[in-house]
């Protein structure tokens, strides 16, 4: 089945204006329509790591595969998987590879192009040590949840975590087991906590969770110290070949929106403040602001 080369170019030209995920979504209909492919993968591969963009298919079902791999430079390639469910299919696929291969050669460059997008897009907004949401994220898009918090009338708690001491362990080791204990906390904090919560690093040493549709401050308060007890169990391999492990504990300051404050500078300020008082007050602590006790801190 040839296909006029307008018809190519005009399908790319869609795809230059969709993201990623509706570009593949794209692609899926246009093989359909044009090749009668009624099941798809897209994988890239990169190295030796493979990552799934788009899947119509079924687990339980034992496919035909016809496959056509796009070299993007020397160690990306984008592959196509085109599934059947019976011989017949199989075979009418295969026969029709060449002119699929036309329009696929043009479609696998935007295709890639978008990955990078999304790729750049998300590094830009994670941190590289933790693979955490970072501080840019958190000026974008948090603002989002408050306004919705008003609409549902919901409560938001903000925890900002700090691992106390940390400074000693750069110190007496180096930054490189400063980077493993940050990311061991990380992954700590994201198994603590539920898939609608976030976990955002916000400075070298510290982490701020945010606990959506709370029911009340001691429900944070129970969280909080769910984080610390979680994270002192935690053993941070120094030495490979020794074993030797190191134990950190943390100390949370919570504020709750929009109890504290109905701004994202104040809340992040108010659990910022409730850190600081929880760390006066010990390794694995936990404070919740309130403006009485605050007003007697003295930060000098």
């Amino acid at each position: 089945m040839n296909l006029s080369c307008e018809t190519i170019i005009n399908e790319n030209e869609k795809l230059k204006l969709s993201d990623l995920e509706k570009s593949c979504l794209n692609i899926f209909d246009y093989l359909r329509l044009h090749h009668n492919i009624n099941f798809l993968t897209i994988n890239i591969k990169k190295n030796d790591s493979i990552d799934n963009l788009f899947n119509c298919s079924n687990s339980n079902i034992n496919y035909f595969v016809n496959t056509l791999e796009f070299k993007q430079n020397c160690d990306t390639e984008i592959i196509f998987n085109f599934l059947s469910e019976n011989e017949e299919e199989y075979t009418s696929i295969k026969e029709n590879l060449g002119f699929i291969k036309l329009s696929l050669q043009i479609f696998s460059q935007s295709l890639y192009n978008k990955y990078m997008e999304k790729t750049l897009n998300e590094m830009s907004l994670v941190d590289h040590v933790t693979g955490s949401y970072n501080r840019c994220y958190l000026n974008n898009y948090v603002g989002n949840l408050l306004s919705l918090s008003n609409r549902e009338q919901k409560k938001i708690a903000f925890i900002k975590i700090g691992i106390d001491q940390f400074k000693a362990v750069i110190d007496e080791f180096d930054y490189e087991i400063g980077d493993k204990v940050l990311k061991v906390l990380a992954q700590t904090l994201k198994n603590s906590v539920r898939e609608s919560d976030l976990v955002i690093k916000i400075s070298n040493d510290e982490f701020l969770v945010i606990l959506l549709n709370i029911i009340n401050e001691n429900n944070a308060i129970l969280i909080a110290e769910k984080l610390i007890n979680n994270f002192s169990k935690e053993k941070v391999v120094i030495n490979e070949e020794t074993k030797q492990t190191l134990m950190k504990t943390i100390c949370g300051g919570i504020s709750i929106y929009p109890d504290d404050a109905t701004t994202i500078d104040e809340i992040i300020k108010k659990s910022d403040i409730a850190l600081y008082e929880a760390r006066n007050r010990g390794r694995g602590q936990v404070f919740l602001f309130n403006e009485e006790d605050t007003n007697k801190i003295d930060f000098f």
